[in-house]
């Protein structure tokens, strides 16, 4: 008998957990949807509101910028809770998607898809802070890479649309409304997910102080407390989010004007290479809470620049498709973890800002990183050769990783970071 090797064997879990589970990855599913569909529908989106070749970049770096003002929800959640957060965050998507499949112009656009990308990233945080909370120390990784790989489907169903985008009624527009099917569940979602057990305790012990000071209290407490460990995130965040943005952002649009790959084309070779997002997901996760989060992470993090210069520089077929897997192969691996590791290092009081400024400095970077390679187009007049030049970044998040993160694989969150007294 063939036995399944460990590291893909479901842990055993409280049904709890697994109902943590189901409703975190139902509240993802929208969030991954809205984060890829812009990227695969670029070439329509383009001709359709006819915006210019060289502010391509700029319009993705502003709508990008919209996650950053997540991090209001973010510090919100760690006063009001994540519950009623995550949910609110899912009906805001849902409609701004809506709305966008309405939009006139170019900057119409890009400002209908800077709300949903703020309701996105307090949906994507906001489920990593629960499941991180409510998950066993040994089981954190694994699940979640279960949530991110399940919540990943979204994207395939992304995918599955795009590739008959030109027979669909009001093409690229359509896409949009499918994102707005979100508001179905959010009912659902309303009644299935609770409160995680240490918000629940932590808002019990500090009663008397929850109403006072001032909204943004965390954000600056967290500074005060925790400086030396954001600081370490900005170096963890920033490098590699300027290197994986346009490198995502561009692959469609690589493929279809400088290869000369059709729509199903791009979307036949996209959900090949694709499914690797999902195996990057859960191995990532189960391997880090086996082996730990610094080697996996440090791995992963050069793993990434390797495969965009790959697919970016490859002529042929199969050496293009290899570097494109393996793209998406360390992007499924970073989500989880710079998720896990972002979550771990802060107490409770702090955990949903902590997780907002990850989200808040990897849209920096990303926004940086367009914004870079609009600049460097000038100069080349290639998107592929404006994005090798980006990968010059590539070591210092590594770097980081090994020598200032400490390790926070199955331990306990109170021991990684102990909640401060009236904080």
């Amino acid at each position: 008998m063939i036995r399944t090797p460990a590291i893909f064997r479901a842990p055993v879990t409280t049904s709890h957990e697994r109902g943590v589970l189901v409703a975190t990855c139902v509240s993802s599913l929208g969030s991954f949807y809205t984060m890829s569909v812009t990227s695969f529908a670029l070439p329509q989106i383009q001709r359709g509101l006819s915006i210019p070749e060289d502010e391509v970049g700029s319009l993705f770096a502003l709508l990008r910028s919209g996650t950053i003002f997540s991090l209001v929800l973010a510090v919100a959640a760690d006063r009001l809770g994540r519950r009623r957060l995550l949910v609110a965050s899912v009906a805001g998507c849902a409609l701004c998607n809506v709305a966008t499949a309405f939009s006139r112009s170019g900057l119409e656009f890009a400002w209908l898809q800077l709300g949903a990308r703020f309701f996105l990233g307090a949906q994507i945080l906001l489920a990593v802070v629960v499941v991180t909370e409510e998950l066993s120390a040994d089981n954190r990784g694994w699940g979640l890479g279960v949530l991110s790989a399940v919540g990943g489907m979204g994207g395939a169903l992304t995918l599955l649309v795009y590739m008959f985008v030109e027979y669909l009624p009001y093409g690229w527009r359509f896409l949009y409304v499918v994102g707005g099917l979100g508001l179905l569940c959010v009912p659902w979602l309303w009644g299935s997910l609770q409160e995680t057990r240490r918000f629940s305790e932590h808002q019990s012990q500090t009663a008397a102080n929850a109403a006072s000071g001032p909204a943004w209290q965390p954000l600056r407490d967290i500074v005060r407390l925790h400086g030396w460990r954001l600081a370490a995130l900005v170096g963890v965040m920033i490098p590699v989010s300027v290197i994986l943005e346009p490198g995502i952002v561009f692959v469609s649009k690589h493929l279809q004007d400088e290869m000369g790959y059709s729509p199903g084309q791009v979307g036949l070779l996209v959900g090949g290479c694709g499914v690797m997002t999902p195996l990057g997901n859960l191995v990532s996760g189960a391997v880090s809470d086996r082996f730990g989060r610094k080697p996996v992470a440090a791995f992963v993090s050069l793993l990434l620049p390797a495969a965009v210069a790959l697919f970016y520089n490859a002529s042929a077929a199969p050496a293009m498709g290899l570097g494109l897997a393996l793209l998406f192969l360390s992007i499924g691996g970073l989500i989880v973890l710079h998720g896990a590791i972002a979550t771990e290092l802060f107490p409770t009081a702090f955990r949903s800002t902590a997780s907002g400024m990850r989200e808040a400095l990897g849209t920096v970077g990303a926004s940086l990183g367009l914004w870079i390679v609009s600049l460097l187009y000038v100069a080349t007049g290639s998107h592929a050769v404006s994005i090798t030049w980006v990968l010059l970044l590539a070591p210092i998040s590594p770097l980081v990783i090994l020598f200032l993160v400490p390790e926070t694989a199955r331990r306990e969150l109170e021991e990684i970071a102990p909640d401060e007294v009236g904080a």
